[in-house]
């Protein structure tokens, strides 16, 4: 058996991989297996040769082409195997395009990789970013961001690339007017942890018919999917958790995967950078105290909202079939479409 929660893939600096394992049969031999298509894994195919055989519980395998995403498929000598990819694309573009791949349910099932993405926006991606991307399948491309967003920062993943864009604008509460005065460098709430609270918690308010749109889009047909707003943090993160939640995905690993966008978003430097751009409604300049809370993500924001619809809804299955629309058996076909 293998340690789920200690197999990774990561980027080593000359840009090849490090897939990292943990076996709870320690000195067993394991074969790695790699690919550029992650239907190979699931589909029962032949895996053809293993690129290296070892007992020990890492290996740096040779990237053979930068422009082009690989998947690796770990057996071990008894016969237990897992698919794994990297979490985030090493795209220059956009830092926080991710994969919700291999998140395990409570019932025991897997998300399949390269089928489920989240992104901050894509205009400022590179000719090679746009060939990584074009190169993975996408389908669906659900964007979250108000019309003037879309204007200014344009979806345009080439003319040859075929996808279904869907415009799926969410304006939770008082936040369209927020950012009308941030647009304008302006900040005028006292307290933006509280704000960002409140915002969260008006996605279950008022923001689920647009997340009920993504789940139908997502029926019809298997879909290679991304999910993305201006910096992938807030309606992504919401939209990333909903998916990852009625997968099956438990609620702290799900929290989990939201805190990753501290790790890929360069916090810091966007905190830094606006600090003294910005003034309250006093025109006094707003200090990186401010402003850290509203560029970084929070446990507590994402799990706000769990709270909310747990206080709203009877129970799960009451919530997503009245606010999502999705019965038994459409949540059936999505976890048949989405795990394995």
């Amino acid at each position: 058996m293998f340690d789920l929660s200690a197999c990774h893939v990561e980027r080593t600096p000359h840009k090849d991989y490090l897939v990292t394992w943990h076996s709870l049969h320690p000195g067993q031999r394991v074969s790695v297996f790699m690919t550029d298509d992650p239907g190979l894994y699931y589909s029962g195919a032949d895996r053809g040769l293993p690129v290296v055989e070892t007992t020990n519980e890492q290996v740096v395998i040779a990237n053979p082409d930068p422009l082009v995403r690989h998947y690796f498929y770990l057996l071990s000598e008894h016969g237990e195997g897992v698919v794994l990819a990297e979490r985030r694309l090493p795209l220059e573009g956009t830092p926080n395009f991710r994969d919700l791949g291999g998140y395990v349910t409570g019932e025991g099932g897997r998300l399949k990789w390269g089928k489920l993405y989240r992104s901050s926006k894509l205009s400022g991606l590179t000719e090679d970013d746009l060939h990584r991307v074009r190169r993975l399948g996408l389908t669906l491309v659900c964007d979250f961001r108000q019309a003037v967003e879309q204007e200014l920062d344009p979806t345009h993943l080439g003319e040859d690339h075929t996808h279904l864009l869907a415009n799926l604008p969410v304006s939770p509460g008082s936040a369209q007017n927020f950012m009308e005065n941030l647009h304008n460098g302006i900040i005028v709430v006292d307290n933006v942890s509280d704000f960002m609270l409140d915002m969260n918690r008006d996605f279950v308010h008022s923001q689920l018919p647009r997340y009920a749109e993504m789940f139908q889009l997502l029926l019809t047909g298997d879909q290679q999917v991304l999910i993305h707003c201006a910096s992938g943090k807030d309606r992504t993160g919401f939209g990333s958790a909903l998916i990852l939640d009625v997968l099956g995905v438990p609620e702290d690993d799900i929290v989990d995967d939201y805190m990753l966008t501290n790790r890929y978003l360069p916090i810091d430097e966007e905190v830094e950078r606006l600090a003294g751009q910005f003034a309250d409604h006093t025109g006094a300049p707003v200090t990186e105290e401010v402003l850290r809370p509203l560029m970084e993500v929070r446990p507590e924001y994402i799990r706000a909202c769990f709270e909310e619809i747990r206080k709203h809804y009877a129970s799960k299955e009451h919530f997503y079939e009245a606010a999502l629309d999705l019965d038994a058996a459409r949540i059936t076909a999505l976890r048949d479409r989405y795990l394995h």
